[in-house]
């Protein structure tokens, strides 16, 4: 009876969404370098963590496997999959190649992960990476946008932050915490067979809608990443503007699972005295030997 109270005022205690602040200790675990933190606390850290732990990062990207399968055979039985020779594919593999070495260090999890990337013939304008690696661009993201190299690594950087940060897990946990006072509770703890009865996620993940939090810590990450591997983060700035542009009237488009607006635009420009710096060393330069990009100036480093 205790261990039943005791489940009981916990799913209560989740479904509430009321919870206690983090010790120090686990706080630090879970921040992002103080260099890369958002202003007003944009990025949450914290409790975060407890409904991710509601759903088995082991599950999860399990089934994004099995979606990401389902989605590639598909593709190939509607003769849209782009094969390896596409130059389209040779490019965004050779760009996401030179990214991925540096978001393993985000997520420990990333370095076991089978990352694949592949490219779909649509009109659409979307791309995503689930959970454990597993890259797609649909075409008219690129061809519609007109997305050069640079706005093609801001957008893959975001998308694998998305994955590194287990945005979606975290997302998806929060959905559960809300539905255990209906009994679901016991299984998503481990106190019966929670394989058995996994809820199926394959396509919540492909139109889940993140929050302004989520999108500026996928901003500043993915922005370190791109800027790492050598392209420039003030290429983040015009391709939000174009995916804002062409996706905004679609129902649930882009844009609408990407919440973009004048503040997450103007928390891009402040980063920009961050990401420069490592975009230039990534290209042998220095700040002030970069040239001008998108109207957008050398932009050079100044005080804070």
């Amino acid at each position: 009876m205790t261990v039943s109270y005791s489940l009981r005022a916990l799913a209560c205690a989740l479904a509430l969404a009321s919870f206690p602040p983090l010790s120090a200790h686990a706080q630090d675990e879970q921040r992002v370098p103080a260099p890369y933190t958002a202003p007003n606390n944009q990025i949450r850290f914290g409790n975060t963590a407890l409904f991710r732990n509601l759903i088995p990062p082991a599950t999860l990207e399990a089934q994004s496997a099995e979606e990401y399968a389902q989605i590639i055979h598909n593709a190939e039985l509607d003769k849209t999959l782009l094969p390896d020779s596409n130059p389209l594919v040779k490019r965004v593999r050779e760009i996401a190649n030179h990214e991925i070495p540096f978001a393993l260090k985000w997520n420990d999890r990333a370095k076991n992960w089978k990352w694949e990337i592949n490219v779909i013939k649509s009109p659409d304008a979307r791309m995503y990476c689930l959970p454990g690696g597993k890259i797609v661009v649909y075409s008219g993201l690129v061809d519609k946008l007109r997305l050069n190299d640079n706005e093609i690594g801001m957008m893959i950087g975001h998308e694998i932050a998305h994955a590194l940060r287990e945005h979606a897990r975290e997302r998806l946990g929060r959905q559960q915490a809300a539905q255990l006072g209906g009994g679901a509770m016991p299984q998503l703890f481990g106190f019966s067979n929670y394989s058995a009865q996994q809820p199926d996620l394959g396509d919540e993940l492909l139109s889940m809608r993140y929050s302004p939090a989520d999108e500026t810590e996928a901003d500043v990450i993915g922005s370190e990443i791109a800027s790492r591997a050598g392209y420039d983060p003030r290429a983040a700035v015009t391709l939000w503007n174009k995916i804002d542009s062409g996706t905004r009237r679609a129902d649930e488009g882009f844009i609408w699972m990407h919440p973009y607006g004048p503040d997450r635009k103007q928390d891009l420009l402040k980063r920009m005295p961050d990401m420069m710096p490592l975009y230039a060393k990534a290209v042998g330069k220095t700040i002030d030997q970069l040239s001008n990009y998108a109207g957008m100036g050398r932009f050079k480093k100044t005080g804070r």
